[in-house]
């Protein structure tokens, strides 16, 4: 017995290693994309509304198909749909490689969230599978976040150097290649995350049932509100800096530190949820932190000044994810983790569709700075209502 429990370990082991290590390389492309994206449109003529319009419309599918994803994830298995996600991101990102312009590069954004949407939920479902209950999904979880964390980290910075060095193709091409890396880094995986599920026709109902439920709800709070703020900062930021001149290179800088952050504090995820009183204060303190962080974007513009709060925001933003991934994960059975994930992530979707449009006359005719400030108050709005939330129990 205890030797098939070990051998059992070691497969789980060896298996979040490869998902972990395949993770890291697709989300460093993934987040090549985030800086491009909206540089390239700036170069093709662009202000900074049309920017947030063409981020915005990358959202559409994503949220229009969270939930369906979620229970195709359940009922076809996680390993089979990470490895669709992987595919079809690769495939999607071509054509800019080839033949870039404004009609490509909306096609590809749109269809490489789509593909996000689906290797992102059935990671998320596999590393549950892969974690037992409690503490130990949440060791899982660190562990998967921080490969996360290291792609997110790599990613605006190559994507910044290829930008200037060698133009937007070849980021383009690199991003495929990324792609089709990660989906070989898969092939040797065995176990494949597929459980017992609900019919399809039951999907919905599914949905509207997890929503009523209170830590579920906490969860989506966090998770969307924290896309809000991250999405804001990887669309308008290289805005802001592109048009004060700053090179891409030190604009992807940024952007990596502020991952480079949320790679350090994840491993110790757990100890920190404990000193800070538990997952729901855990996440309430997140949102104040990425709050602050949008602010201070909006106060100063010194290269020092922007990476403090780029480490302020990576802090937040780096514990936000896993703790409310943890908070879903642990509240429903296995047949219902991927339906309860893409719920989740549809919370997501909603934040980075309208957070590029909210406010854009603000961004257009009052500044950037006004449109960091005023983000980052809705943020600490938030924040203020999970607060109230939290410090409101259950009867």
């Amino acid at each position: 017995m205890v030797t098939s429990r070990s051998a059992s370990g070691g497969v789980q082991r060896r298996e979040l290693a490869l998902l972990c290590l395949a993770t890291a390389v697709a989300v460093l492309g993934y987040t090549m994309l985030g800086l491009l994206t909206p540089l390239v449109a700036l170069r093709f003529g662009a202000g900074p509304a049309a920017v947030g319009i063409l981020v915005a419309s990358g959202f559409v599918l994503p949220l229009a198909l969270a939930v369906p994803v979620g229970t195709w994830v359940d009922r076809w298995g996680a390993r089979r749909m990470v490895r669709l996600g992987f595919a079809l991101f690769g495939v999607a990102v071509v054509p800019m490689a080839l033949a870039p312009g404004w009609p490509t590069l909306i096609v590809a954004f749109a269809i490489a969230n789509l593909a996000h949407l689906v290797y992102i939920v059935s990671c998320q479902a596999l590393v549950a599978s892969l974690g037992e209950a409690g503490t130990g999904r949440e060791v899982a979880y660190g562990w998967w976040s921080t490969a996360t964390a290291v792609g997110q980290a790599g990613g605006p910075l190559i994507g910044g150097v290829a930008l200037d060095l060698l133009g937007a193709q070849a980021g383009f091409a690199i991003m495929a290649i990324t792609m089709g890396l990660a989906f070989a880094l898969t092939l040797p995986m065995r176990v494949s995350g597929l459980v017992e599920t609900t019919p399809a026709r039951l999907e919905w109902a599914t949905a509207r049932r997890l929503l009523g439920d209170r830590t579920i709800g906490l969860a989506m709070l966090t998770s969307s509100t924290a896309l809000w703020a991250l999405t804001v900062q990887v669309t308008f930021l290289p805005v802001h800096l592109e048009l004060m001149a700053v090179p891409a290179t030190a604009i992807g800088a940024l952007l990596s530190l502020r991952a480079l952050t949320a790679v350090a504090i994840r491993p110790w995820m757990p100890r920190m949820v404990a000193a800070l009183g538990g997952r729901e204060r855990t996440v309430v303190l997140t949102l104040l932190a990425m709050s602050a962080g949008l602010i201070g974007v909006a106060v100063g513009d010194a290269w020092w000044w922007l990476a403090g709060f780029m480490v302020v925001f990576g802090v937040g933003f780096g514990l936000s994810q896993p703790v409310s991934m943890v908070m879903v994960a642990d509240r429903v059975a296995p047949g219902e983790r991927g339906a309860a994930l893409g719920v989740r992530l549809s919370g997501n979707r909603f934040a980075q569709l309208t957070a590029p449009v909210a406010l854009a006359v603000v961004a257009e005719r009052a500044g950037l700075p006004w449109f960091f400030a005023l983000h980052g108050a809705l943020v600490l709005a938030a924040a203020l209502v999970l607060h109230a939330l939290v410090r409101r129990r259950p009867g």
